[in-house]
């Protein structure tokens, strides 16, 4: 894993009604450094977006539904893993975690090419 980036599993309390899941405490480590943004974003299904780096902020992603393939590349110079491509899955059908990327770690992302669907 690029250094820095952190992943935190997510614990899944599941019952008759549906399920609950704390995303993060402010007093949990891997958020230590602050909030500076809160976002939501809509991928189509099969829709990548990429390469984007943020200098100076640090991302937290969580993908509460549909499906993500992420990709992370590390350009900081001076890093251990300057250069590391590393490639991980989140979303709905994937354990929940909580993905935290440093500044200067560059991020890409392709939606599942199936779009959700549901029966009645």
């Amino acid at each position: 894993m690029i250094e820095g980036v952190e992943r935190k599993e997510l614990t899944t309390h599941h019952d008759e009604r549906g399920f609950f899941r704390e995303i993060a405490r402010d007093t949990e480590e891997i958020v230590n450094e602050g909030w500076s943004q809160i976002s939501h974003s809509l991928m189509h299904p099969g829709v990548a977006k990429g390469w984007h780096v943020h200098p100076t902020q640090i991302d937290w992603w969580y993908v509460p539904a549909g499906d993500l393939k992420v990709a992370l590349y590390d350009t900081r110079e001076g890093s251990a893993t300057k250069g590391q491509l590393d490639e991980l899955f989140l979303g709905e059908h994937y354990d929940g975690q909580l993905l935290k990327i440093p500044a200067g770690v560059a991020t890409a992302a392709a939606s599942s090419a199936q779009p959700r669907t549901s029966s009645t």
